[in-house]
């Protein structure tokens, strides 16, 4: 296709046509002044002379009228660009207020659907319908139904408080009926028993009187009876009063005698035994006085010292708040972490549109909310503005306000078919380079530069995400995009990590078979390859480093031993046998030092007769144990000790000889602290195991304080010292802390809270006094208490109860006697 049915432009064209007539006589000019055919002739070269000459100031002057309208063009650009930035702003202002007005409408949506979702308490009231309320009322009739919901409230109160009124009387009657009922029942069996007495007193008076009609006239009056069929010349007694405490005397009548009878008491049997003599009110006074004295001091005294002397003091421990710190509803860890976007090449609307672009790629990648990517921009330099606006309009972040995970620098260059990355090894940077042309515009809602970056970013934390999704619910399922072998590696490398621990002691060892070397450059080994690496890890532990030498070290009786391997022309060892290669009963290795755990570094040099020794499988020279440490079988090279070509290993190892040792040693001490292999970065592998350890200490102290409060409630026999309620609010504080800082970015001192939360709740569960309650509980109390206290204590409780009826029973006559 030309170049005219391309270019449409009518400004355009009359430069394409000038450009042409510039090729047209430049190719002329280039077609006379060809060296192949310049005449000989001194005449015919000044006439081609002048003819160039002539040719060349034509060629001038369309080279000038082009750049006329070169420049002509170059000014219509910019006004074109200049009207096309600012329709450009325009539609970006009226696109913002159009999402500010979705996002408002969205807002208001949902608080209409929680207001309408609200569960209101007058909707449970048991309100009787409409109906029923508007026959009562009909003057609710044109009423609204909010009117109408509050007047059906209004009558429901009103109707309550009568029924409630109504209630509190028949409940006042029903105590007044059940106090008669209580009062008559008294009545009739008091009278009952009246009545047995008046029966006992009849039969042992007149035992041959026929049948009797009885009427009881009351209280006091006495009980008249006569008899219905009584013999001649027989006279009843009127009255006999049963009030009194004794029978009166009788008198019955045969013809005109009249002869006594005896009193009830003179008609008791003679075989009845004579009651004791009542005791005098003094020896009864006194009695009572001995009694309470007794209780008095058994209660005011015997009480108080025994509950002092045997209680058990148990400090107050917020339970709850354990419970939810373990049961995980007091925080639920968050891991935002902040990405600084340099973007030094681009405007700050690209810039922004860009990060804007790249933010919900991440956020529609990210599959665990707990842990997400969050970008801002910044200049990249270290005298960031603090908050302002600079000159380009980017707004910058203020340093200090959380932790920086990484720095992304977008360059542009030339060149490029697509966007390449690259990680600097010893720094959090990431730079990436994209062609010029891929920057998104403003309008874009996507671009490859976008999904590109989110990738990459996806890419860098995808093992971390991983580890912390394991640790936080104890597998990676959740995580879709998360590989089976990854899965495995991260189960892997978490079973082969030693336990956290805030100090842990190095311990680099050097054996040999023989008597050689029996020296090395161990302390400027250590400081080049090993201290480098400890400084680094010392925001997350603390260590210690020693070093031994052992000489004649040999292998263990069970030990397998090396096999020579002719097609390798070594020693070798196999795999099932580097379980038993550390002789831990002859080899001087001490399990730990002090509080914290040790790591052992076992260097192995073998006897010259067996060197070189090396794994079969593998041809590899180290392997690690897990939990425990490394090992490194170092082949030094050999020399003659004479002339019948007797070999022996070097005296003395240099710092140089030693250097592969310790490259592994350090990688086996990255391994075994639990540092992910991922990224290629050291820093932002240490950046993640600072994130990791925090969220393993946070839920390690958390489900302590829950063991520690199902401890305390499970056996209440136990003592709490003050020291262990001191050590759980300090748990609890700095477990409260910690969360925050996680939320807030600030890694480090999220980490530095949550060691003291987890040394604080070791040292409160395991606390001494605590444990050795628990092996003398109740039961061993009451069998050492029953022995002493029965003895004693039945005489006083028997006493107690006799002197209580005897008070019960005086009072009761007193209250029976008219």
């Amino acid at each position: 296709m030309a170049i005219s049915d391309i270019v449409a432009d009518e400004s355009l064209l009359p430069v394409l046509q000038t450009s042409a007539e510039t090729l047209a006589q430049c190719q002329a000019l280039l077609t006379l002044l060809n060296p192949d055919t310049l005449p000989n002739d001194g005449a015919k070269l000044r006439e081609l002379s002048l003819a160039s000459s002539k040719q060349q100031k034509l060629l001038f002057a369309l080279l000038a009228q082009l750049r006329g309208q070169n420049r002509d063009a170059i000014f219509r650009v910019r006004d074109t660009k200049q009207s096309t930035a600012e329709a450009r702003q325009e539609i970006d202002r009226l696109h913002l207020q159009l999402q500010n007005l979705y996002y408002e409408q969205k807002h208001l949506t949902g608080e209409i659907a929680a207001c309408e979702a609200y569960d209101h308490k007058y909707l449970s009231l048991p309100l009787i319908p409409v109906e029923e309320f508007l026959e009562l009322h009909p003057e609710h009739r044109e009423s609204s139904e909010h009117d109408l919901m509050i007047a059906r409230i209004e009558h429901e109160h009103a109707e309550r408080e009568k029924l409630e009124q109504a209630r509190q009387e028949l409940l006042k009657r029903k105590q007044g009926l059940i106090a008669e009922n209580k009062k008559r029942k008294n009545d009739l069996a008091n009278l009952d028993q009246d009545l047995e007495k008046f029966i006992d007193v009849c039969h042992s008076a007149c035992p041959s009187l026929p049948w009797m009609s009885l009427l009881i006239i009351g209280p006091g009056a006495g009980v008249h009876f006569r008899s219905l069929a009584s013999p001649p010349g027989y006279q009843l007694p009127p009255t006999i009063d049963l009030s009194a405490k004794h029978v009166p005397t009788m008198t019955t009548k045969t013809g005109d005698q009249e002869s006594p009878q005896a009193s009830a008491s003179q008609l008791d049997q003679p075989s009845v035994k004579r009651a004791p003599p009542p005791e005098t009110p003094a020896a009864l006074q006194t009695r009572f006085r001995v009694i309470a004295a007794f209780w008095a001091v058994i209660i005011f005294l015997g009480f108080p010292i025994w509950w002092k002397t045997t209680s058990i003091y148990r400090a107050s421990l917020p339970i709850e708040e354990m419970v939810d710190w373990a049961d995980g509803k007091a925080c639920r860890p968050v891991f935002p972490l902040e990405i600084h976007l340099a973007t030094p090449s681009m405007q700050s609307l690209e810039a922004q549109n860009l990060l804007r672009t790249t933010q919900h790629t991440l956020d529609d990648l990210n599959e665990f909310a707990a842990h997400h990517l969050r970008l801002k921009l910044t200049d990249g330099s270290t005298a960031a503005h603090n908050g302002e606006e600079s000159a380009d309009g980017l707004r910058y972040i203020p340093e200090g306000t959380a932790d920086t995970a990484l720095t992304v620098r977008l360059l542009p260059q030339e060149g490029l078919a697509g966007p390449r990355s690259e990680l600097h090894a010893a720094t959090t940077q990431l730079d990436i380079f994209y062609p010029p042309n891929q920057v998104p515009v403003p309008s874009s809602s996507n671009s490859p530069l976008s999904a590109f970056i989110a990738a990459e970013l996806q890419r860098l934390y995808s093992e971390e995400k991983a580890t912390i999704a394991y640790i936080l619910s104890g597998n990676t399922a959740g995580l879709d995009s998360t590989s089976p072998q990854l899965a495995e590696e991260i189960d892997r490398r978490l079973r082969r990590s030693m336990k956290y621990a805030e100090t842990y002691h190095l311990s680099f060892s050097l054996f040999t078979p023989g008597s050689e070397p029996s020296s090395w450059d161990i302390e400027a080994a250590v400081n080049e390859y090993v201290s480098p690496l400890l400084q680094a890890f010392s925001p997350i532990s603390n260590f210690t480093v020693d070093t031994q030498v052992q000489l004649y070290a040999n292998f263990a009786p069970t030990a397998p031993k090396p096999e020579y391997d002719e097609t390798e022309a070594a020693w070798t060892l196999k795999k099932e046998g580097l379980s038993a290669f550390v002789n831990a009963a002859e080899w001087p290795l001490n399990p730990s030092i002090g509080s914290g755990p040790t790591i052992n570094f076992i260097l192995y040099v073998p006897d010259p007769s067996q060197s070189p020794l090396i794994i079969k499988e593998n041809r590899a020279s180290s392997w690690i144990v897990p939990q425990w440490g490394g090992v490194f079988l170092l082949n030094p090279p050999l020399s003659h000790t004479d002339d019948q070509g007797g070999l022996s290993n070097p005296a003395h190892l240099s710092q140089d000889s030693l250097r592969p040792a310790f490259m592994t040693f350090s990688h086996q001490l990255l391994t075994l602290l639990g540092t992910p292999s991922t990224p290629a970065s050291l820093p932002l592998r240490l950046q993640t195991s600072t994130r990791i350890r925090a969220a393993s200490l946070l839920l390690s102290a958390s489900s302590t304080m829950g063991s520690l409060a199902r401890l305390t409630e499970s056996l209440p026999s136990i003592p709490i010292p003050a020291t262990v309620a001191t050590s759980v609010t300090t748990t609890l504080s700095h477990l409260s802390s910690s969360c925050a800082h996680l939320r807030e970015g600030r890694f480090g001192a999220a980490l530095a809270s949550a060691r003291v939360a987890e040394t604080e709740a070791e040292r409160s569960f395991f606390e001494k006094s605590m444990v050795g309650q628990v092996y003398f509980p109740d039961e061993h109390k009451v069998a050492v208490y029953l022995p002493l206290l029965g003895p004693i204590g039945v005489p006083l409780v028997v006493g107690l109860l006799k002197e209580l009826k005897r008070i019960a029973a005086r009072r009761k006559a007193k209250g029976a006697a008219p």
